[in-house]
């Protein structure tokens, strides 16, 4: 009986033996195949994210200067009955004719150009001079015109030559970024000469009428 008892006794630890092997290559499968989360940097504000898709990155797209497109303009019309002229280069809508430009949201995640004002830009051909938003309005509004899409700037530059037309002018298409509704100052500058003008965002300047239509806040 003893011989019998004996390989029992074997076979049974040749069992143990399998199962205790098949129970550690099992776990050492599941701990090599689950990945160990790492957690992301985080800052005194919470979890850190990708600064480019972030809004202190995209305001990174507003230009300090840009140059007109000449040949981007839409028409030859000379300037609309409410619209100003600014010595006698470019009509703005400044009159007290003028009702406030409408903003609609532009789905932009920078807050500074979180609304769009459209307005056509009528210049005089065969002019130079500038357009520049003033350092105290620098994080009110930027401005474009004539690009394919216009695009924002602080500053924007035009020197056009005169073409063959009956008006003398030329429109081109464009507008005003800004973060909330305002009237904002703009700079006009021409021939050594200089004028500060007013444009009503969303809101009327003093003596403006309100915007036409709906404008979102």
């Amino acid at each position: 009986m003893a011989p019998i008892r004996a390989g029992r006794l074997a076979d049974s630890l040749r069992v143990m033996t399998v199962v205790v092997l098949g129970l550690a290559i099992v776990s050492c499968s599941a701990t090599s195949s689950t990945p160990v989360p790492i957690p992301a940097p985080t800052t005194a504000n919470g979890p850190t994210s990708d600064p480019s898709h972030s809004p202190a990155a995209a305001g990174s797209s507003i230009a300090s200067s840009a140059a007109l497109v000449c040949r981007n303009y839409i028409d030859q019309h000379p300037p609309p009955p409410n619209f100003e002229k600014v010595l006698d280069v470019v009509a703005l809508p400044t009159s007290s004719k003028a009702a406030a430009l409408q903003t609609g949201r532009t789905g932009d995640p920078d807050p500074a150009v979180r609304l769009f004002a459209k307005t056509g830009l009528v210049i005089k051909a065969g002019t130079t001079f500038e357009l520049i938003v003033p350092d105290e309005a620098k994080d009110m509004v930027s401005i474009g015109w004539g690009g394919a899409p216009s695009t924002p700037s602080r500053r924007v530059t035009i020197s056009c030559p005169a073409r063959a037309s009956s008006s003398g002018w030329q429109v081109y298409v464009g507008g005003f970024w800004a973060p909330r509704p305002a009237c904002v100052p703009l700079i006009v500058r021409a021939g050594g000469k200089e004028q500060r003008v007013l444009i009503g965002l969303g809101t009327p300047c003093p003596g403006q009428l309100p915007p036409r239509g709906p404008s979102d806040q």
